[in-house]
């Protein structure tokens, strides 16, 4: 597919960008309802990452207060999350001690022994039409997010073990 650009700076007419948009997004599987508004709320989320302060985000956007907070950021205050974890406020990064160490693979697979065949098939693209789990965006993050939550919990069960000794892990 060849887009074309326009060889002088031009307005764009909303129809137009849209439909360049939807072009673009269409060509490698990607399915989205706000296709000229798909990078407000990436662009908002990374800039709240990174620490820059709501006021700083408005004005690179041009968002009203309603705007931001009903549309593109999270409804979590960063600083507080932080804080209640016990991590210092000041920092941007931190460190987690339990992450240094990864735990063993046949460990992690006991924790939903499924998803490892489900990512694997997703990446082989394996997958027939009857499949409940299809090649979307959404759903290789999903596995992602299940295979990286289990060996987190993997992680974090040694600590509770200590914590609570008589939880039964």
């Amino acid at each position: 597919m060849k887009i074309k650009l326009p060889r002088q700076a031009q307005e764009w007419s909303y129809f137009s960008h849209r439909e360049s948009i939807g072009n673009a997004f269409s060509s490698p599987g990607i399915r989205s309802i706000k296709n000229t508004h798909i990078n407000c709320g990436s662009s908002a989320r990374m800039a709240g990452n990174v620490c820059a302060n709501v006021d700083q985000i408005l004005r690179q956007g041009r968002w009203n207060n309603t705007t931001i907070n009903g549309a593109y950021l999270t409804n979590l205050p960063r600083e507080l999350v932080r804080s209640r974890a016990g991590f210092p406020t000041h920092y941007r990064f931190f460190y987690l001690a339990c992450a240094a160490l990864n735990p063993p693979i046949s460990l992690c697979k006991k924790l939903f022994p499924a998803i490892g065949e489900w990512h694997d098939r997703l990446v082989a693209k394996e997958l027939s039409l009857g499949d409940p789990i299809q090649p979307t965006v959404a759903e290789n993050a999903f596995v992602q997010v299940i295979m990286m939550f289990r060996e987190t919990f993997t992680q974090d069960s040694v600590l509770m073990m200590v914590l609570r000794p008589c939880y039964p892990i």
